[in-house]
C-alpha cells in the first residue's frame, strides 16, 4: 500500500470528520478498491459514524462491488438508517438499465420495495423524492 493509501486509510479509521473520512474513502476507491470495499462493509456492519457516512460507505461500496453491494441490501446492517436505505434505494434506481445483463439489480429492486412498504410515514416523507423516482423506474417489481 502506498504512503497515500495508508494516510487515507488512517483517515477512515480514525474518524475524527465524517465529512473527511467519506471523502478519502471514495478517493481510495480509485486507488486501492479491495481496502476501499473492506473499510466500507466494516463501516456498514459496525455501524460507524453518523448515517450519512454510512450511506456514502454504501455508495462506495456498491460502485466497487455491485455484488457485495446487493448482497447489503439483500442482509442489511440492523437497524437499517433511513439514509442508507435511500443510497441503496438510489443505487439500484440508477442502475435500472443493466437489469437485463445483471438479473440481481432486479432481486433488489424487490427487497426495497418490500422494506419500503414497511417504512413508516415521518421516514417515507424524509425521502420522498428517492421513493418517487424508484417507484416510477421500477412499477412492476
Amino acid at each position: 500500500m502506498t504512503t497515500t493509501e495508508q494516510a487515507l486509510e488512517k483517515e477512515i479509521i480514525e474518524l475524527s470528520d465524517y465529512d473527511a473520512a467519506a471523502e478519502a474513502l471514495r478517493q481510495l476507491k480509485h486507488l486501492n478498491k479491495a481496502v476501499a470495499e473492506h473499510l466500507a462493509v466494516d463501516i456498514l456492519r459496525s455501524s460507524k459514524g453518523d448515517e450519512y457516512f454510512q450511506a456514502s460507505a454504501f455508495e462506495t461500496l456498491y460502485s466497487v462491488n455491485l455484488h457485495k453491494g446487493i448482497e447489503l441490501i439483500k442482509n442489511p446492517p440492523m437497524p437499517l438508517n433511513t439514509a442508507t436505505l435511500s443510497a441503496m434505494i438510489e443505487c439500484i434506481t440508477e442502475d435500472s438499465g443493466i437489469v437485463v445483463d445483471h438479473p440481481e439489480v432486479l432481486e433488489a429492486a424487490k427487497v426495497l420495495k418490500k422494506r419500503i412498504r414497511n417504512l413508516n410515514s415521518q421516514d417515507s416523507h424524509r425521502i420522498q423524492g428517492t421513493l418517487d423516482w424508484f417507484l416510477e423506474t421500477y412499477p412492476n417489481t
